[in-house]
């Protein structure tokens, strides 16, 4: 009698053993997917907005850089206008 007691313990054990270890391994694979999950996400998002940053200042650098080249442009206009010889009018 005492055998099958302690027969039954042990299966009890090792039935609640593998009940927990598969619970375990269940929430290891909750874990790790939804990490994978929101670090790709998130890598995703701050890539997209990186590339939305790039491109904010590379249109904003373009402006600029079209700002000044017209006054350049301006300046040396006006300058060989001061350096040419004025035209006779009839």
């Amino acid at each position: 009698m005492i055998k099958y007691l302690a027969m039954l313990c042990v299966l009890g054990f090792t039935f609640t053993g593998c009940a927990t270890v598969g619970a375990v391994i269940d929430g290891g694979k909750d874990i790790a997917t939804t990490t994978v999950d929101t670090v790709v996400s998130t890598g995703g998002n701050i890539g997209a907005s990186a590339l939305r940053d790039a491109a904010d200042i590379v249109g904003t650098a373009a402006d600029a850089a079209e700002g000044v080249v017209d006054i350049v442009v301006e300046e040396v206009d006006k300058q060989t206008d001061e350096l040419q010889e004025p035209k006779e009018q009839k």
